[in-house]
């Protein structure tokens, strides 16, 4: 596994990989990888684009030659991400993880499952 140096994100050799050729055939090798939490309701959802430039606030992270950016205001929600590109006989896909998103919202006043989204009791 590929880790950052302050241990935001944990991303495996084969997703650097996978992301790499995405931006490669996209034509857009130079650009930048971007993670976000995005809301919609009480679900929280994790979102990925192809940003050109940056915007305040962001951060680069740097996998190999992957350049990864987070926005300061997400990385407490994204902290503790783990990315992985697996394959089956099914298909292909990137997976997300966060074990510690249960640890942000276990509180008194509701509950996470760490799979994403948040529900109150």
């Amino acid at each position: 596994m590929t880790n950052t140096v302050d241990q935001i994100i944990t991303i495996t050799d084969i997703a650097v990989k996978k992301f790499q050729e995405l931006l490669f055939d996209a034509n857009k090798k130079d650009s930048y990888l971007k993670i976000a939490i995005v809301l919609d309701g009480t679900q929280m959802q994790y979102s990925m684009d192809i940003k050109d430039e940056l915007i305040e606030g962001d951060k680069v992270y740097t996998f190999n030659e992957l350049k990864m950016v987070i926005n300061e205001e997400d990385e407490l929600l994204l902290k503790g991400l783990e990315i992985d590109y697996v394959q089956d006989e099914f298909g292909s896909e990137f997976t997300l993880h966060n074990p510690n998103m249960m640890e942000i919202y276990d509180d008194e006043d509701g509950g996470c499952c760490g799979g994403g989204c948040c529900c109150g009791h």
